[in-house]
């Protein structure tokens, strides 16, 4: 192909560079796109469920999605003798964890994980923070969530052989229930902020916004649409009748 005293000639080299990474460049803009749809609908959904009054948790309920971010209540007590600590959990900068303890329902055989919010870390890492809580019959408020998908972890979830309280890197419900022998409900109850048996809680659906998915997708494309102006440059060659003439 022919532009002016121009001849578009590919080499073989940009040829196979450019079409191993303007697929991926494409990708990858796409899939920003798509995050931020996803992150749109759960922001519509957050406030939705705000809107919506609360549902009473009284027993086991199947898992389902729509329930995500649903405003609810639960009657029982915490089973403090089986406190959970979620590791790697940064608030302002500082490292801590999120206390997670289990909490059962009344006139039920079936336990709720309830997070009660973020706590940190001491600075000596073999012990675990000292949580104080009063055994006592209590009405919580707070959101249900939906835990998304365990990442693949090999072995042990649970990080100390010490018995409890326990800490772990992910919630796993299977996990919990074979090592404490509750039987868990396959949701988290995110305490309401204005219950006073929690810690620092500030619930939000996403951290980054829709708006930056969107940026981070243009910013892809831009380069997919850089790598294919660079490679026709480069190969833009000088038309052979051209380079007679300058002999």
């Amino acid at each position: 192909m022919q532009t002016g005293n121009k001849i578009f000639k590919p080499g073989l080299v940009p040829t196979l560079v450019t079409l191993l990474i303007l697929p991926i460049l494409i990708k990858l803009g796409f899939w920003q796109l798509d995050r931020a749809e996803e992150k749109r609908d759960l922001i519509e959904l957050f406030k939705k469920q705000n809107e919506s009054g609360p549902i009473y948790i009284k027993d086991f309920i199947a898992k389902d999605k729509k329930l995500n971010y649903r405003l609810a209540k639960i009657d029982g007590h915490y089973v403090l003798d089986k406190q959970i600590f979620i590791d790697n959990k940064v608030h302002q900068g500082k490292a801590g964890v999120y206390v997670m303890t289990p909490f059962k329902l009344k006139n039920s055989e079936y336990s709720i994980l309830v997070n009660r919010g973020w706590v940190p870390m001491v600075i000596d890492r073999s012990s675990l923070p000292q949580i104080e809580t009063r055994s006592q019959s209590l009405t919580l408020s707070g959101k249900i969530k939906v835990s998304g998908k365990t990442p693949f972890m090999v072995g042990d979830q649970f990080q100390s052989n010490q018995g409890w309280p326990a800490l772990m890197q992910w919630i796993s419900f299977n996990d919990i229930e074979s090592k404490s022998g509750l039987k868990l409900l396959p949701y988290i109850f995110l305490l309401d902020e204005k219950e006073q048996s929690g810690y620092v809680r500030n619930w939000k659906p996403v951290v980054m916004q829709p708006e930056k998915s969107t940026s981070y997708a243009v910013q892809w494309f831009t380069l997919a649409l850089a790598l294919v102006i660079i490679y026709i440059v480069v190969n833009l060659k000088e038309s052979k009748s051209e380079l007679e003439d300058g002999e």
